[in-house]
């Protein structure tokens, strides 16, 4: 059965004439714009292209990165929110994605065929993210002050599945408890940044995918292929500030420190380790992130690096 992608300019993979269904052609606006409310496109009137992101996928960067080209990362850089959390972020849901009439204009854009960009993180380096995300030291204080928090909602789901019972929040569990707990729920209705990357939308006409793990080599080709500004001056405003150094452990130091899990009153300077398919593949873990994420590695072993 082909698999509808072909060939995209750079180095992407695009879903093609091939493509199974065509999903703008089976939906009308008002089941569009319900589908886009879930993980919202970016959008902006002087970037010629829709933006598909995932959470957990480089979702700062590419923020960034599109903010750049649409003038506001700037005025983004300077926003401040009340509420917890990281300012981009607070800024995309409070500002830039209730400009009026942004979701009308996306779906308008989406149906008049506008070219969509997705960047897709290798799931086995995600996997080991989103579970480092039920890791935020600062749940502690959220537990202690009443703050309630997605995360730490689900952190005390998982707790429970492990312990049998609520135990305090600090308490560990494992990447092997995470992944077993994702294995027993239906991955795609989760809190996002533990569901798949994959959504409905990537079955649009006209979808090009790029391997997060190339970022600036797929942004280069994007920026050549619409004419756009080039940002290679501007990667460092991009990256993301929040994400910890990376210690060197592997092999057995590796596997001891998969099996024991993370503590939660961690020292500000405790190292996570790199996690990726190079570690996971062919082990127990890789075993299951390959059940629970298998249409996110069928696509991203498709797209050419």
């Amino acid at each position: 059965m082909q698999t509808g992608l072909v060939h995209a300019a750079a180095g992407g993979y695009a879903a093609g004439p091939a493509t199974e269904f065509r999903l703008s052609a089976m939906l009308d606006s008002t089941q569009l714009g319900r589908l886009v409310r879930r993980r919202t496109p970016y959008q902006h009137p002087d970037v010629p292209f829709v933006v598909l992101w995932a959470q957990k996928a480089g979702c700062t960067s590419v923020f960034k990165w599109f903010l750049w080209h649409a003038g506001l990362l700037d005025t983004a850089a300077q926003y401040r929110a009340d509420e917890e959390g990281l300012s981009i972020h607070n800024y995309e849901t409070e500002v830039f994605k209730k400009t009026p009439g942004y979701l009308d204009r996306l779906v308008t854009r989406i149906e008049a065929g506008v070219a969509v960009v997705n960047f897709l993180r290798c799931p086995y380096s995600r996997a080991f993210s989103s579970y480092m995300h039920l890791h935020n030291r600062f749940y502690i204080r959220f537990e202690r002050d009443g703050i309630r928090n997605p995360g730490l909602e689900l952190r005390y789901e998982i707790l429970e599945a492990v312990y049998g019972y609520r135990p305090p929040v600090e308490y560990p569990f494992s990447f092997m408890d995470y992944l077993q707990w994702l294995d027993g729920h239906e991955i795609a209705d989760i809190e996002p940044h533990h569901a798949t990357q994959y959504t409905p939308l990537y079955a649009l006409p006209g979808v090009t995918h790029y391997r997060l793990e190339d970022f600036d080599a797929a942004v280069r080709a994007i920026e050549r292929q619409y004419a756009l500004p080039d940002s290679s001056g501007q990667r460092t405003r991009f990256s993301s500030a929040h994400h910890l150094a990376k210690s060197p452990l592997q092999g057995a130091a590796l596997a001891k420190f998969l099996e024991r899990g993370v503590s939660l009153s961690r020292s500000p300077k405790y190292l996570i380790p790199e996690v990726g398919r190079e570690a996971l593949a062919g082990t127990a873990y890789g075993d299951l992130i390959e059940r629970i994420f298998h249409r996110d590695i069928a696509l991203y072993q498709s797209v050419c690096p």
